[in-house]
């Protein structure tokens, strides 16, 4: 029921077989499976209709394995019957196919051994890895309320907010990937100006990282690493908030700020620091994860005021090869972009109005009204046109006239 087997996979495999005998009765009529080293026999298939339940053992003769299966003594002229046996492969590591051999002999001397079958089942590697990162904050907002950066810093807390990624490694599977490289090119410096100031890279899994060049160059005295709970959702596979803390933009209102203009920047047009790490080998669903605790150099930024930057740094992995004697077409590669921007806000400032504004937009009001009253006056808007005094008398006097003869 398979044409291929897949490394790394709990792999069963059912063999539906048909023996049928077109000649005279054949006696002790057995129907003999030979077992390569890489399989084990499991049992007679139950479950599907149509086929026998037959008689079948294992046995093992001159180291050689078989599964043995009564087929009737003796099997009848006509007999057309069907079986499934059921296999597990394992140990394919070093194997690029595997063969069974299949056959039905008898104690019939004329023609004791029935036709030769042999199935071979290919074996290829499949592994799906991937690579996925976060920057925790993904921005930093600046000014920042109540600090001053200084212009040699001695204290990692006096350069700037903390920014810190993590990329994972994941090996989905099913199959293992033998040694994989995996390369972080991240922005360091811009006209000799520091961007990103790295203070530590930590390491989880069968992971061995190292830079080009130093890290920490100017020997900052660095604070005691806190790990998140964000980050640490993160590695859990939990769901990760990209919103800024209420801290970040405390008495704070955002600029209008227009994407198209924010520049980046990135390996292309500033210097980078190279993050070189090696896996050995990661199993399938196994991960290997890199931490990079750094701090924004404030100073730079604050110089460029109301100018929005994106930090890009860029994460590839490539496996080099499988751990296997078989190796795909293809093996897995893939990058991705991590960004950390960098916007400005406006200090969120009461807004007052002075008292005598407030009295001469009343008085201004005012004249308005009284000169768009003298206008409507001399228009003659509030005159009144009155009816004849002696048409009312008239009036009056024929409604009188009425209420007498009532």
């Amino acid at each position: 029921d398979k044409k291929e087997l897949i490394l790394g996979e709990e792999n069963h495999i059912l063999f539906i077989i048909n023996a049928r005998n077109d000649g005279e009765g054949a006696y002790e009529a057995e129907l003999q499976v030979n077992i390569p080293a890489e399989a084990d026999y499991v049992g007679i298939e139950r479950s599907m209709e149509g086929l026998r339940q037959l008689n079948c053992e294992y046995k093992m003769e001159n180291e050689s394995r078989m599964v043995v299966c009564d087929l009737g003594n003796p099997m009848v002229a006509g007999t057309n019957l069907s079986l499934g046996l059921r296999f597990i492969v394992q140990r394919l590591e070093s194997a690029d196919s595997i063969k069974f051999d299949l056959f039905v002999k008898s104690s019939n001397k004329d023609n004791p051994n029935s036709n030769f079958v042999s199935l071979e089942i290919f074996i290829t590697a499949v592994s799906r890895v991937e690579i996925r990162g976060v920057s925790l904050p993904p921005q930093v907002v600046l000014p920042i309320p109540d600090w001053e950066p200084k212009e040699k810093p001695t204290e990692e807390l006096e350069i700037g907010p903390l920014v810190q990624h993590i990329y994972e490694l994941h090996n989905i599977g099913p199959s293992a990937v033998g040694e994989t490289h995996v390369t972080v090119e991240w922005p360091v410096q811009d006209k000799e100006k520091f961007l990103l100031y790295i203070f530590h890279i930590e390491t989880e899994g069968p992971l061995q990282c190292q830079t080009n060049s130093a890290i920490n160059s100017l020997n900052i005295k660095s604070s005691e690493p806190e790990d998140t709970p964000v980050l640490a959702a993160f590695l859990r596979n939990s769901s990760v908030s990209h919103a800024v803390s209420r801290r970040d933009i405390a008495m704070a209102e955002p600029l209008r700020h227009n994407p198209i203009l924010t520049k980046l920047l990135n390996c292309t047009n500033v210097k980078c620091l190279t993050i070189s790490c090696k896996a050995k080998g990661l199993r399938g669903a196994e991960r290997a994860v890199i931490k990079i605790r750094s701090r924004i150099w404030a100073e730079t930024f604050l110089q460029r005021e109301n100018e929005s930057y994106s930090l890009t740094a860029i994460v590839s992995f490539e496996v080099k090869k499988m751990p296997y004697s078989v190796q795909p077409a293809k093996l897995p590669a893939a990058s991705i972009a991590i960004k950390t921007s960098v916007i400005w806000t406006t200090p969120n400032i009461p807004f007052f109005i002075p008292l005598w504004v407030i009295i001469l937009a009343i008085l201004l009001g005012l004249l308005v009204l009284a000169i768009l009253t003298v206008v409507m006056w001399k228009c003659g808007f509030f005159d009144r046109e009155r009816p004849p005094q002696e048409d009312v008398t008239d009036d009056t006097e024929k409604l009188t006239n009425k209420t007498s003869e009532a």
